[in-house]
């Protein structure tokens, strides 16, 4: 068995990262909304929030605590162990490292740097960073393991249709997280849709051991 588990709104909070991000911003006058579409516009195109986009945006501010400000979001991003969902660790609990892989959208080191520092990388047996679709590497992680039940457990409804139509071996969920950036895109030919990883769980379970 392979669980292929995504980062962004699966295991970890972007609501509750991008708040804290506004709140340093608003320190410095910045108007929250500016940030919400930038983040929003880089997360649609399927890529991750650019450290250094983010750093420039300070550079439409005058003021005297720029510095202070930035380094606050630095140590945001060095801590973002915090932002990880509780209930993936008692997921993890109920497999073996061999059977989690985690696959995340990245185009710049912003999301490798998130997920570094999170402290998740040594549950997982392995860890994919794509800038394109992520249906490009569960093709090579499906035929890599001829053997093994896959499982794609993911936020965003474009990607789960996409695997669902291309490669129907795989089980598909869709995880709606509250305040997640999809949870309002609906996946309408989803194997499942769940809330959180326990509902998760007890679907892996559950198709488990009806096969044994």
């Amino acid at each position: 068995m392979k669980i292929v588990i995504g980062f962004d709104d699966t295991i970890f909070n972007t609501y509750k990262l991008t708040k804290e991000f506004i709140r340093h911003l608003k320190k410095s006058g910045f108007r929250s909304e500016e940030f919400k579409r930038i983040y929003i516009k880089a997360k649609d195109k399927k890529e991750d929030f650019d450290q250094k986009e983010l750093i420039g945006l300070f550079d439409q501010i005058d003021s005297s605590d720029k510095e202070k400000v930035i380094n606050e979001i630095k140590l945001s991003l060095e801590s973002s162990k915090k932002f990880i969902y509780p209930d993936f660790y008692k997921f993890v609990d109920n497999y073996r490292r061999k059977n989690l892989i985690l696959l995340s959208s990245a185009s710049t080191d912003f999301q490798k740097l998130k997920i570094d520092n999170s402290g998740v990388s040594h549950f997982f047996d392995k860890i994919y960073f794509t800038p394109d679709r992520k249906i490009e590497v569960l093709q090579k992680i499906y035929h890599k393991y001829p053997t093994d039940r896959v499982f794609f457990v993911d936020d965003k409804a474009s990607e789960i249709d996409e695997v669902e139509k291309k490669i129907p071996g795989i089980v598909t969920i869709k995880i709606d997280r509250a305040r997640g950036v999809y949870v309002n895109q609906k996946s309408k030919i989803s194997n499942f849709v769940v809330k959180n990883l326990k509902q998760t769980n007890e679907i892996i379970q559950d198709l488990t051991n009806k096969i044994n």
